[in-house]
């Protein structure tokens, strides 16, 4: 479900007053009642919002009492401290000086020659199912997708950091592109990094970057995923694989917005919304000492949970629509005659399983659209883990023979996967035409990524370069 049902800091689960559940985060208001910008006013969900007359200031001041970087509000387990950073005319809270105080209450705060109010906000979100079938190319019309979009359209236009969680297949990298469409960032850069997909030395270098010579053949600077979605998204996906040595400097860019290049001497300044992923349980692995708690707790301000799509079949027929709506052309062009899927394949579709998830439905209509004889695809048509027992008995294409139910759930969900990637990447490269660039393009991945996954099942390629 969508729910978060855990006892977080930042947000928390309770009834509504119509007996719905609400999902709550707190936030804050700053405005200035006296001095030279009386009457400016900002909400915020940031973690640090820095006060001072600088322009990369969250709240600038043109106050000229005020020093350049005067003072901050930093939330901590859901309380704001305020806290001068060595300003030259001191930081008043309630009329007193202070150097750090928590502010648990409206207050009046005094810097220069300005005075502004601080209200600490709650913002309750009633998760009742939306009323739309699709944000961005998320399709679903079971309550429990509705639910989610609910939580996306109120969260999106936030600055709040979001964790989409769900198994292999069920889109949520859609999920962070969708956020991404419908907050106030939606023009500007929105970066991918599959911290899954990278070997571990070098993701430091990809969240971060690195300075010349700072790693073997690093000849020049880069720029890191944090810089090239300044301004924008960061999705990071698969958190679980980030290295527990990282994570506290994972934690200091998303809470100050700023990074450090591996063997850099400075620190940069970035501004990024992060939006995370994780097909494990992120918090069983914090209450196992795997994962940093107060890293989880920063990125799962607001959780959101894609539910499997064998728990809402009744979606199936609508992601089918959807699937030639997006695609019949593609597929004409490409030969196929299907525009439709029979009753009976339909009825087929609904009593399968699909653990490969909405990913699995796609590619599986795919193959059907190009083996269907007439417009319509038919029950003969689909593959026979469809049509006969709901666990396929054999992967197709790769000989193995797939688990019955004596083996433990991981290792046969595991080789299940493995089936379903190895045939998904040979289709993919035949659709194509061996074509790289074009089938990274489909299917939503970095090329380098592609590269990898063929390396991992031996896949063959004929033509490595496979650019346009």
């Amino acid at each position: 479900m969508s729910r978060n049902q855990d006892s977080e800091p930042f947000t928390q689960s309770r009834p509504a007053l119509d007996g719905r559940l609400s999902l709550v985060y707190t936030h804050c208001r700053l405005t200035v009642t006296a001095g030279p910008d009386a009457g400016r006013r900002i909400e915020s969900e940031k973690d640090v919002i820095r006060i001072g007359q600088a322009t990369d200031c969250d709240f600038p001041i043109k106050d000229p009492a005020v020093s350049r970087y005067h003072a901050e509000l930093a939330k901590r387990e859901g309380q704001y401290q305020l806290i001068d950073l060595g300003s030259t005319n001191g930081t008043y809270a309630a009329g007193l000086k202070v150097k750090e105080a928590t502010l648990a209450a409206k207050t009046e705060i005094h810097i220069g020659d300005s005075t502004m109010l601080f209200e600490p906000l709650s913002t309750a979100i009633s998760i009742e199912p939306s009323g739309t079938r699709q944000i961005g190319e998320i399709v679903g019309d079971s309550v429990a997708m509705r639910e989610v979009f609910t939580i996306i359209e109120r969260v999106a236009p936030t600055e709040l950091a979001i964790l989409v969680t769900g198994e292999t297949g069920t889109g949520k990298e859609l999920a962070a592109r969708a956020i991404q469409q419908l907050s106030k960032r939606k023009d500007k850069p929105f970066v991918t990094l599959d911290l899954g997909a990278l070997p571990p030395a070098l993701i430091e270098s990809a969240l971060f970057g690195h300075e010349e010579g700072a790693l073997p053949g690093a000849e020049s600077t880069f720029a890191g995923a944090f810089e090239h979605a300044s301004g924008g998204t960061l999705f990071l996906d698969q958190l679980d694989q980030l290295p527990l040595e990282l994570q506290p400097r994972l934690l200091r860019a998303v809470e100050r917005g700023e990074i450090q290049r591996l063997r850099g001497d400075r620190s940069v300044r970035v501004d990024v919304r992060v939006v995370a992923s994780s097909t494990a349980d992120l918090k069983a692995l914090v209450d196992a000492n795997k994962f940093r708690g107060d890293l989880y707790y920063r990125l799962a301000v607001i959780r959101i949970d894609l539910p499997p799509l064998r728990d809402r079949s009744q979606d199936i027929s609508v992601l089918v629509q959807s699937f030639f709506s997006r695609f019949g052309k593609e597929l004409t062009d490409n030969g196929a005659k299907a525009k439709k899927v029979s009753v009976g394949a339909l009825a087929q579709l609904v009593r399968y399983d699909f653990p490969g998830n909405v990913r699995e439905l796609m590619n599986l209509l795919r193959r059907a659209a190009v083996v269907a004889a007439g417009e319509e695809i038919l029950a003969g048509d689909l593959p026979p883990e469809v049509t006969g027992n709901r666990t396929p008995a054999r992967a197709e294409g790769t000989g193995m023979q797939l688990p019955d139910s004596s083996t433990p759930f991981k290792d046969a969900k595991a080789q299940v996967l493995d089936a379903f990637e190895r045939q998904y990447l040979q289709d993919l490269l035949i659709r194509h035409k061996q074509n790289i660039s074009k089938a990274a393009r489909e299917a939503g991945i970095d090329r380098r990524h592609l590269y990898r996954l063929l390396d991992k099942y031996e896949i063959e390629v004929k033509d490595r370069g496979g650019d346009d």
